[in-house]
């Protein structure tokens, strides 16, 4: 921080009191000069003007530079810093509601495709599904498949259950594609992921797990027991 007396503004009203304080003991000199024809007395005023002047103008800038401006400059800052941590209060209040949010839709989903496929996957394999949903929620490619043909479960099936949790996690189609295809690799074996990604809503063929639109909660479909 510059030190008051090295503003440029400090300088131009010192210059500026020191010019006004010379013309008014010119003046006052002037004055005694013509009024009493005394010089040693009209001297003395003068020098008493211009240490008046110069007196008072100095005092009010000792009171302004160490007292009145840091007190506007303290008040300003406390104004700044009380701004500043409502903005971050407001935004911690608002990642939080989002987070819980999120973490509430994830575990609908993860509660929705354990229990639709509860009769179908061992428990190791729910897991897989379980961490490739979350590798889709994360954009990221799926690192392990359910190596399992699914009995009784069509590709229409599969196709509307990727639909069901893909777009709650706002994934696009050709994301979705790519998670069904690689997490039922064995049931999509044949099936190109331009061509589940146009079929993910269909509703011609067989199926018997449906859409479910985004403003209804999730409730799973539990499919009739295979052979597993």
């Amino acid at each position: 921080m510059k030190a008051p007396y090295k503003s440029p503004w400090t300088r131009a009203y010192l210059t500026v009191v020191t010019m006004c304080a010379l013309g008014i003991g010119v003046s006052d000199y002037t004055r005694m000069i013509t009024e009493n024809s005394d010089i040693f007395l009209a001297v003395f005023h003068t020098v008493f003007v211009l240490s008046l002047v110069c007196g008072t103008g100095y005092l009010v800038y000792l009171i302004s530079a160490y007292y009145i401006i840091p007190k506007l400059s303290d008040s300003r800052n406390s104004n700044e810093s009380c701004g500043l941590e409502g903005r971050r209060f407001e935004t911690a209040i608002f990642t939080t509601t989002d987070s819980n949010k999120e973490s509430g839709i994830m575990n609908d989903i993860l509660s929705y495709s354990s229990l639709t496929f509860k009769r179908h996957l061992s428990e190791n394999q729910i897991q897989i599904l379980c961490n490739n949903i979350h590798q889709l929620a994360k954009g990221k490619d799926v690192s392990d498949d359910i190596a399992v043909k699914l009995d009784g479960v069509t590709s229409n099936d599969l196709y509307h259950f990727g639909w069901n949790i893909g777009k709650r996690l706002k994934k696009s189609n050709i994301q979705i594609a790519w998670f069904l295809k690689a997490t039922f690799k064995l049931m999509f074996s044949d099936v190109a992921v331009d061509t589940i990604k146009t079929k993910l809503a269909i509703k011609e063929g067989t199926f018997i797990l449906k859409l479910i639109p985004l403003d209804q909660p999730l409730i799973p479909h539990v499919f009739p027991a295979s052979g597993f």
